[in-house]
């Protein structure tokens, strides 16, 4: 086994190790459940087992069997408390958070605006040319405008060469270590 990379030249070893790392990314950012998601679960969780309980559990409660809420409530109450309130508090925090990130790209595509505007005219006139290309596709509808302001924020991003992988790379790097 060894013997075979000794073999393999160092551009490949390097071609394999960004093709492993690609992947093995892919999957975690594939597993990583949303913000509002866990938002969801920590207040089902909070609601269900502390602020509120079943009879049955009421009852197993009282007679020191188990440790319940410290409220009892009707089982419609308990329902609606264990499963409407999460999916309010994820659509609540799902808003929120594309609202955050709604603002977070518009203060990123000014500045990357100012950082194109710094670039030789050369550079600027190629960068025109293609947002024109853009407006000719969403007017002709074949972009959607979300698809359009996603396509035009990653244009003027190519042109400032930030690059999103350094951002999902400091992520990583937070969630594993």
């Amino acid at each position: 086994m060894f013997l075979g990379l000794k073999k393999l030249d160092r551009a490949k070893i390097i071609k394999e190790s960004r093709e492993f790392s690609f992947q093995f990314l892919k999957q975690i950012y594939n597993q990583i459940p949303g913000i509002s998601a866990i938002a969801a679960l920590i207040t089902g969780t909070w609601i269900a087992s502390t602020f509120t309980t079943s009879p049955i559990k009421a009852q197993l409660a009282s007679w020191g069997l188990i440790n319940g809420g410290r409220h009892v409530v009707g089982s419609s109450m308990y329902r609606f408390l264990s499963i409407v309130i999460p999916l309010l508090v994820a659509g609540i925090t799902a808003y929120l958070v594309q609202k955050l990130l709604k603002l977070f790209r518009a203060k990123q595509m000014d500045r990357n605006i100012l950082l194109v505007s710094n670039l030789n005219k050369d550079v600027q006139e190629s960068l025109l040319e293609k947002l024109g290309l853009l407006e000719k596709m969403k007017e002709a509808g074949l972009l959607s405008q979300g698809e359009y302001e996603t396509k035009k924020a990653n244009l003027f991003q190519t042109y400032t060469k930030i690059l999103p992988n350094k951002v999902k790379e400091l992520l990583v790097n937070k969630l594993t270590g």
